[in-house]
């Protein structure tokens, strides 16, 4: 069950208010003094929790990562649910509707094209792998799929689609 938002820690909320600042704004757009604006906290908080901003950059790619897994399962623990594509498919739109600000962060991340954003992006490929793999071990993908760019494909399909979404709106 998700806690009411004063509920949280200080350090969540930081880390909320970071996820919001950066899918808005990007990294390089966002200070620590508009995080702790955002979060209604001091600057030196916001640094005594998470360092610097890169370590707070990094709070937030483990909390986003961290939100994947809950939903489509730990590669390395094996606990992703087997299910045909289609099934997947509803459940990554789901996921998409119930979290868009994380969808924005991830998507304004790989967009910065810098050494974190491509950590990210390699972090999201293993789990994707992972629900390839778990796919094609039930005999639901062809034997001859590239499953590297079938991970990917979702990856990019999904964020894409994310990306434009203003755009598509109006059409």
């Amino acid at each position: 069950m998700a806690r009411a938002p004063s509920d949280l820690t200080s350090a969540a909320r930081i880390r909320n208010a970071a996820l919001q600042a950066f899918a808005a704004q990007g990294v390089a757009g966002t200070s620590i003094r508009d995080v702790a604006k955002a979060a209604a906290v001091s600057p030196g908080l916001v640094q005594h929790h998470f360092r610097s901003k890169a370590g707070l950059r990094r709070a937030v790619d483990d909390f986003v990562v961290g939100r994947a897994i809950e939903v489509f399962g730990d590669p390395v623990r094996g606990t992703s649910p087997g299910e045909d594509a289609r099934q997947l498919g509803a459940r990554i739109a789901e996921f998409i509707r119930r979290n868009p600000a994380v969808f924005a962060y991830i998507g304004r991340s790989l967009l910065e094209g810098d050494a974190p954003g491509g950590a990210l992006l390699e972090r999201l490929l293993v789990l994707a792998r992972a629900q390839v793999d778990q796919l094609a071990a039930e005999k639901l993908l062809r034997p001859d799929i590239d499953r590297d760019w079938a991970a990917l494909h979702v990856i990019l399909i999904n964020i894409g689609a994310f990306l434009i979404e203003p755009t598509l709106r109006r059409h």
